[in-house]
C-alpha cells in the first residue's frame, strides 16, 4: 500500500520547507558573529580572571563559531592550551531572543575521541544576561595539561549541571545551584611541599569527588582515592567567587599512607609512618594560592 499526499498538501509542505530554509539562510547571513565572539571572550576573561587569547576564529554553518589555538594565561599560572573550541548556536533560542550554545572543547587535535568537554550553555539574551545555565561532561581530559605543575598525570571524566540566577561582581554574591561530579584515573600529584625545599609526589589509581552547590557555597562530598601510595578521604566547602581562582577553600583530608609512601618518605628523610596510620591535613586559602597544614 502506497501513501499518497494530496496535491495541495505537497505544495503546502514544499512552501513550508522552503520558508524554513530561507529563514535559516537569513539568520546565517545576518547573525552578529563578531559581536558574539567578542562578548563571549570578554565574559570568560571576567569570570576566570585570565587572559584568553584566540589564535583565529571562523564562522561555522549553519550557525556557529569555531575558535582555534586558544590560550588561557595568567601571570602566576602556567598557560593552558586548547586546540579548538566550537560553539553551535541554537536556532530556536535565537528566534526567541535568547542564546543557546552547544559547545565542544578539544585539548588536542590528535585525540578526537578524548581530551574534550561537551556541554550546552543557555542565557536569557545575547548579552549573556542571567539566568545562565550550563550542563555537560568531561571525557578523558589530561589533567597534566590543565593543572600544571601540580598534576604530573591523570585522566579526568565527569559531568556537571549548574544554573546561575544572579551574579553580582561588586560583592561576589551568586544566586543559583548546581552539581559537579568528577573521577580521575592514574593520578599523580606532584610538588607537595614537605619542608626544607623538599617536595613529595603521590600516585593514586583513582580519585573522585562531588560538589553540590547552593548559591556561593559548594559542599565537597565523596572526596576519596586509593593507590600504591595509600588512600584518602575528605570533605569541606568551596566558597565560589569571581574570578574563579579567588574562590576560597576549606577542606579537611585524611590520608592513610601505603607501602609506596613509606619508600618515598625514607628517600626524602621524612618522618616514617607505619602503613595504615592516618594523617589529617587542612587545605585553606584560595584556589590560586592554596595552603596545606597538618
Amino acid at each position: 500500500m502506497t501513501l499518497k499526499w494530496p496535491g495541495e498538501w505537497r505544495e503546502t509542505l514544499a512552501w513550508a520547507g522552503g520558508g524554513v530554509c530561507l529563514l535559516i539562510l537569513c539568520l546565517a547571513a545576518t547573525f552578529p558573529y563578531e559581536a558574539l565572539h567578542k562578548r563571549i571572550v570578554a565574559e570568560l576573561n571576567r569570570a576566570t580572571g585570565m587572559d584568553i587569547r584566540v589564535g583565529n576564529w571562523t564562522v561555522g554553518l549553519p550557525l556557529g563559531i569555531e575558535w582555534r589555538n586558544v590560550t588561557l594565561a595568567k601571570s602566576d599560572w602556567t598557560p593552558i592550551q586548547l586546540a579548538s573550541l566550537q560553539a553551535d548556536i541554537g536556532i530556536m533560542h535565537a528566534l526567541s531572543g535568547g542564546l543557546g550554545l552547544d559547545v565542544v572543547i578539544h585539548l588536542e587535535e590528535a585525540s578526537p575521541g578524548g581530551g574534550l568537554a561537551k556541554g550546552t550553555f543557555t542565557a536569557a539574551s545575547f548579552s549573556l544576561a542571567e539566568p545562565v545555565s550550563v550542563a555537560g561532561r568531561f571525557q578523558q581530559v589530561d589533567l597534566s595539561k590543565i593543572i600544571r605543575p601540580y598534576v604530573g598525570h591523570g585522566m579526568l571524566n565527569g559531568n556537571f549541571t549548574h544554573r546561575v540566577e544572579r551574579a553580582r561582581a561588586a560583592d561576589g554574591t551568586i544566586k543559583g545551584e548546581g552539581t559537579w561530579k568528577a573521577e580521575a584515573t592514574d593520578l599523580t600529584i606532584d610538588h607537595i611541599p614537605v619542608g626544607n625545599g623538599r617536595t613529595l609526589s603521590l600516585a593514586f589509581n583513582q580519585a573522585s569527588a562531588e560538589l553540590v552547590c547552593k548559591d556561593s557555597l559548594c559542599e565537597v562530598t565523596g572526596l576519596k582515592g586509593e593507590g600504591p601510595d595509600g588512600s584518602f578521604t575528605g570533605d569541606g566547602t568551596i566558597t565560589v567567587q569571581q574570578p574563579i581562582q579567588d574562590s576560597r577553600l576549606a577542606l579537611r583530608v585524611t590520608i592513610v599512607p601505603g607501602e609506596g609512601y613509606a619508600s618515598k618518605a625514607n628517600t626524602l628523610g621524612l618522618l616514617p609512618l607505619p602503613p595504615g596510620s592516618p594523617i589529617t591535613v587542612k587545605i585553606a586559602g584560595t584556589v590560586a594560592q592554596a595552603r596545606i597544614a597538618l
